[in-house]
């Protein structure tokens, strides 16, 4: 009910800072309370962009064990204080977390542009604010996920289109997976600065007539970051 502790622990789940028990009891709040919410969603809407720009990697071998060898000390005794191995550095408070995340975007912000910026579009359900979905385009192509549950009708399937600024018709990008993703290797022309990404409910395999042919169900603005 602590409003600076639920924006908190919102922000820890966004940053996949709780353990496996935490995580489940904060899913399971989602379903009733709103302004729980409304904190992941306003997290999320920060957060994700960044992470979405990071390409997968995995850690060298050997790594987790140098990190647990320095941490123990030479002695075999653990060479961190207490309080850092308890939970509380981990429990931001409101104004800590929100000053953690500024200066994230301020460091991206401030970072020299690449020649083609990377682009991120929030697609959200009309009369929403909370995305549904992130799109990031660039020079590795174009990438859509969805950051909620989101499931077309029965024998049905979401099918992402481009709209370029100033065009009078949408471009077909590809039909969604079934793990709500879509990746294409190259960038399509129509996904440019301020091109409006939608998604649409077809039929499987896709609209046959190359225009949507079901409700749009998802926008979003392709923007620099």
């Amino acid at each position: 009910m602590n409003r600076e502790k639920l924006d908190a622990v919102a922000g820890e789940y966004v940053l996949g800072l709780l353990d496996s028990g935490a995580s489940r009891e904060i899913e399971a709040a989602l379903v009733t309370n709103t302004e729980l919410r409304d904190a992941v969603a306003f997290w999320e809407e920060k957060l994700h962009p960044l992470s979405a720009l990071a390409t997968a990697a995995e850690p060298p071998a050997g790594t987790w064990d140098a990190i647990a060898n320095r941490l123990e000390g030479p002695s075999g005794r653990s060479a961190m204080p207490g309080w850092w191995k308890s939970a509380a550095p981990w429990r931001w408070s409101t104004a800590g977390f929100a000053a953690a995340a500024a200066a994230l975007l301020f460091y991206v912000a401030r970072a020299p542009a690449p020649v083609s910026p990377p682009l991120v579009a929030l697609l959200h359900a009309p009369q929403q604010q909370a995305a549904s979905w992130i799109a990031t385009a660039g020079r590795d192509g174009l990438r859509l996920r969805a950051v909620a549950n989101e499931v077309p009708p029965q024998a049905r399937i979401y099918e992402l289109w481009a709209i370029p600024p100033h065009a009078t018709r949408p471009e077909p990008l590809g039909v969604v997976a079934a793990n709500d993703t879509l990746r294409l290797a190259r960038l399509p022309r129509a996904a440019t600065e301020g091109a409006t990404l939608a998604i649409s409910i077809e039929p499987p395999g896709g609209s046959p007539t190359g225009l949507p042919t079901g409700p749009v169900v998802f926008l979003g603005a392709l923007k620099a970051i």
